[in-house]
């Protein structure tokens, strides 16, 4: 007896975390059990006779592995990215638009910048799967040479699945929840039901727009094309960099950028100029007024 006391003493700790551990996991364990007789009614309707859909098969967020699914049934999101050296980034913009219009497609955003030095730009379209190269081609002909392309493929099948089976899911959830509905008599029980399904219509809701949008994304490809008159102002630089008139170019828009902030600093400080006399003038006054008080101490 007095062994076991002694060990007591010295594992005291131990025990205690032990303890601790067990209680939240049956506490977790209890809280569910309880949670499932938390909305009977002494009217006979049975809510425990409904099996709510778990968080991890509404959630969006949460997804659970699916089993393959053919290729032929595969639905890939393609996304391609151009860097494409032009003579004229602005006809280019408008003769890659124009040509996805023509092809079914739309344009997403563009851009335009036209400085002193090289004009850079770019363009984001939209445009059927099945027409991508021939927009591709399109592209490659609204430019001088095509620096680099990158395109990148995302498989959303199994996403799109989980979607399905999630508002399989909730459907089932909907239509029990509707036959006991029927037999509610009280209203704080039909208030009950009628918040519960229209919880449920907004996740089957939800669940089909994002399907929709994986279709229409996997529909309709995006390309965005980055279009520049030089090619070291693309995204993408070339093995062999270095170039003397490129050097030279970089150099004069450097060199133009600190005039004009020096001659930024000069305006600045001549629009505040009076501000600073006059600021000048009171310090001055305050030294002078002090040098006299103390000449007057004297």
């Amino acid at each position: 007896m007095n062994t076991k006391i002694e060990w007591l003493k010295r594992n005291w700790m131990l025990l205690a975390l032990t303890l601790i551990v067990i209680y939240f996991l049956t506490r977790d364990y209890l809280g569910v059990r309880t949670s499932m007789y938390r909305n009977s009614y002494d009217t006979g309707v049975n809510f425990e006779s409904v099996a709510l859909p778990s968080a991890k098969s509404i959630n969006p967020i949460y997804t659970p592995q699916a089993a393959p699914v053919a290729q032929i049934d595969r639905m890939v999101v393609q996304d391609t990215d151009v860097s494409l050296l032009v003579d004229d980034v602005a006809g280019s913009i408008k003769t890659i638009e124009s040509s996805s219009v023509a092809l079914g497609g739309y344009m997403v955003n563009k851009y335009l910048n036209q400085p002193e030095g090289a004009a850079t730009g770019s363009i984001t379209v939209r445009v059927p799967v099945e027409k991508r190269e021939t927009a591709l081609e399109n592209i490659r002909k609204a430019g001088v040479r095509v620096v680099s392309e990158n395109v990148n493929g995302n498989d959303v099948t199994d996403q799109y699945v989980d979607l399905q089976e999630n508002i399989n899911q909730l459907e089932k959830t909907k239509a029990k929840m509707q036959s006991i509905m029927d037999q509610a008599t009280r209203v704080s029980d039909l208030v009950e039901i009628q918040n519960q399904l229209n919880n449920i219509q907004r996740q089957i809701d939800n669940n089909k727009g994002q399907q929709k949008y994986l279709e229409q994304t996997a529909k309709l490809t995006r390309i965005t094309v980055n279009l520049s008159t030089d090619e070291l102002a693309l995204p993408y630089t070339p093995d062999e960099a270095w170039r003397p008139e490129a050097v030279f170019k970089n150099a004069v828009r450097a060199m133009v950028q600190m005039l004009r902030f020096l001659a930024s600093g000069i305006i600045w400080v001549i629009v505040f100029l009076p501000l600073i006399a006059l600021l000048a003038v009171m310090i001055w006054i305050v030294d002078v007024a002090k040098k006299r008080m103390k000449s007057t101490n004297r």
